[in-house]
């Protein structure tokens, strides 16, 4: 979820900056160089062959009346068009239950001016149901556990945690003057990484579902540090800025056993790459502006290791276009 697709506290000023020949790692605790990929469409390596599924949106800015969102079939190349006869504003963010049978993501009823919480039954010709409807309370960035029994989410910039009948059971944290959002679960369910603050005062946090026990996982100062994923037991995704003086994002890999913070190989330092998901265990789908692209964020394929890269376009033209595709969730 670039900042594109944030809440509007979220606000990030894009600078551009000339690309070295050789990009080093710009890493918490990381001094080892890391030679940038290529910033070419098509690397020469054969691109990974994928049979699950994929979430993302698409539209022209946060807050534009096209927003859309899909859902894509890499197995059945089918590429779905979820929101087209929903009556729901501005559907993003979605997320998938453990055997990608539900979805949950962020919307407004048409016309309410309202964020709230929705799930839906995927395949259902059943519009989605509403959780938090009519609580007079923003809600955004949902995310299942990892058995798919509750969900945590952003509640007027506080951590929550629901049923999916949206009985909240916990109140995780409770800081008026501190914005608190894109909450994911570990992978044991007993914690939560999200992001804290805004712009260059936003840093990575984890904190158990009880709010005990907080503690900083990616803190660089002046540098925007957001959107976090869990990968695995060990490791986490997320998205940060180059440096303090070069605003382009780039997706770094953290470990929770210690303070390793590594920028992955193919990131460039001359645009964003940003909104992670893993996808297998060598692979994750990003969103970025890199050259090549078809609209401005567009999706891609990266090997964690080698630093290769593909446009989804490769897989199916139209997944990506003029507009930006952002918040990939492959399952």
């Amino acid at each position: 979820m670039k900042l594109l697709s944030l809440s509007c506290s979220f606000v990030c000023i894009l600078l551009s900056c000339a690309c070295s020949k050789n990009d080093k790692a710009v890493a918490d605790n990381t001094t080892t160089p890391i030679v940038a990929h290529p910033d070419t469409a098509v690397p020469a390596a054969t691109k990974p062959t994928l049979s699950g599924k994929l979430l993302f949106h698409r539209y022209d800015c946060y807050g534009c009346a096209d927003t859309k969102m899909f859902l894509y079939n890499f197995a059945t190349n089918q590429l779905t068009w979820l929101n087209q006869n929903w009556n729901i504003d501005y559907p993003m963010n979605a997320h998938f239950n453990p055997d990608a049978t539900k979805i949950v993501f962020m919307g407004q009823p048409k016309g309410s001016g309202d964020w709230d919480i929705y799930t839906w039954d995927v395949g259902s010709s059943s519009a989605p149901t509403n959780l938090t409807a009519g609580n007079g309370l923003r809600d955004e960035d949902p995310k299942f556990s990892p058995n798919g029994y509750r969900i945590t989410f952003k509640q007027d910039g506080n951590l929550r945690i629901m049923e999916l009948n949206g009985n909240v059971t916990n109140n995780v944290t409770n800081t008026p003057s501190i914005e608190e959002g894109m909450p994911y679960y570990t992978d044991d369910a007993t914690g939560l990484i999200f992001a804290q603050g805004a712009g260059s005062g936003s840093d990575i946090y984890k904190i158990n579902i009880d709010g005990t026990g907080k503690t900083a996982l990616a803190n660089t100062a002046n540098v925007q540090e957001y959107y976090p994923i869990t990968r695995d037991a060990n490791t986490f995704l997320y998205s940060r800025w180059y440096s303090s003086g070069n605003q382009h994002d780039q997706v770094y890999m953290g470990y929770f056993g210690n303070n390793t913070r590594t920028r992955l190989p193919f990131n460039n330092s001359n645009a964003d790459y940003s909104d992670a998901y893993p996808c297998g265990t060598d692979y994750v789908i990003i969103s970025s502006t890199r050259n090549g692209t078809v609209g401005a964020y567009d999706l891609y394929i990266a090997n964690i290791t080698t630093g290769d890269i593909w446009s989804l376009s490769s897989y199916n033209a139209n997944i990506n276009s003029t507009l930006n595709e952002l918040g990939a969730c492959y399952k």
